[in-house]
């Protein structure tokens, strides 16, 4: 299993027309050709903030001096990542409000582009047995669009459902589709067991 659907749904047409008029004519934040986009909630309040590579730390390949400058840029922790930016208002702040009603503690929040045709590296976004769990809930997408582990693959439709995954685990995104893949991303606490399989635990954080 790859995802876990959440139970509740968000109105997809007013978060897609969010996306096209406040969010995408202004300039993106690129890690690659493949992966950028645009904070909703950040450690300053600026959109641009909060795009470190921390993946780097733990992708196989990837040399001691090339984690020790990750490091060294990642001063701060994915946590501190909650003050709204200026892409987050209307019904995108009525979404991040609502979950954290539900007391998950949203951190980190991006709107993620995946561009046409391309896909990221293989990676994991914390080490095994760190509690690293994201919730994706998919803005625009298309077929061709699917998030893969080692062994599984599957598309996440954009009909406002939101799905938690295990991040600390080998996977990668990919866009075998000829438009741009938009999903709005987020690491959470489920600290209340509003999940079935993404429980917080002290005991791996």
């Amino acid at each position: 299993m790859i995802s876990e659907k959440w139970n509740i749904k968000f109105d997809i047409n007013r978060l897609q027309e969010h996306l096209k008029q406040f969010v995408i004519n202004k300039e993106i934040t690129r890690q690659s050709s493949a992966f950028g986009g645009w904070s909703v909630l950040s450690s300053d309040g600026d959109y641009k903030d909060g795009w470190q590579q921390g993946h780097l730390l733990y992708r196989k390949g990837v040399s001691e001096e090339q984690k020790k400058i990750t490091r060294s840029q990642m001063n701060k922790k994915f946590s501190e990542y909650t003050i709204e930016t200026e892409i987050c208002h209307g019904y995108l702040l009525e979404v991040i409000n609502t979950i954290r009603t539900h007391k998950l503690h949203p951190a980190r929040a991006r709107i993620i582009c995946l561009t046409a045709g391309m896909s990221c590296s293989w990676h994991r976004d914390a080490a095994e047995g760190i509690y690293a769990v994201r919730l994706h809930i998919p803005i625009i997408t298309n077929d061709g669009c699917f998030f893969e582990t080692e062994t599984e693959s599957e598309h996440l439709p954009a009909d406002g459902s939101a799905y938690f995954i295990h991040v600390n685990r080998e996977h990668r995104v990919v866009n075998k589709g000829n438009e741009d893949r938009y999903h709005l991303v987020m690491d959470v606490f489920d600290k209340n067991n509003i999940t079935q399989f993404h429980h917080y635990a002290k005991s791996n954080s």
